[in-house]
């Protein structure tokens, strides 16, 4: 009998409401949001590292951040393996988004590109120690595709 694969869920806060951002992670059941940019801060307020930290506090989510995870400064190699690895001890033991500001995953090109790390960085290596991916998209739909054959920059 195989082992079924770990999930992991991404989400981009993008320009959303408190309100509209909470109701997404309680749609997918989410208890522990991975922020993964590489600087925990927005030009949207809520979406500041310690004021997302608490209002996921309060609404009974934990949060953890992991810059070594972040697009906008790629770690060295052996930081982001640190990482994703923690990503994947997370995931083995609660219900995880992975966090960072881009609200689409993919690029709406007529060959979709990757418009995030979440799908360019970190999907093909966490696909490859076992994970399922789900991207959460703005309205509440969500999306699994093979990150690997997506162009991307990263």
């Amino acid at each position: 009998m195989s082992n079924p694969a770990t999930v992991i869920y991404t989400i981009g806060h993008g320009r959303h409401s408190w309100a509209d951002f909470l109701a997404l992670l309680r749609q997918y059941e989410i208890e522990l949001l991975c922020d993964v940019r590489s600087a925990a801060r927005s030009r949207w307020p809520q979406f500041n590292g310690q004021v997302l930290a608490a209002s996921l506090k309060q609404a009974g989510l934990g949060y953890e951040w992991l810059p070594e995870c972040g697009g906008k400064v790629v770690a060295p190699p052996e930081e982001l393996n640190r990482g994703l690895e923690r990503i994947m001890e997370l995931a083995a033991d609660s219900r995880v988004v992975l966090m960072c500001s881009e609200s689409r995953p993919l690029t709406s090109h007529k060959e979709p590109r990757a418009n995030c790390h979440r799908v360019g960085l970190l999907g093909p290596p966490l696909r490859a120690r076992g994970a399922r991916l789900i991207h959460i998209l703005p309205d509440g739909d969500a999306l699994e595709v093979d990150e690997s054959s997506i162009p991307s920059i990263w």
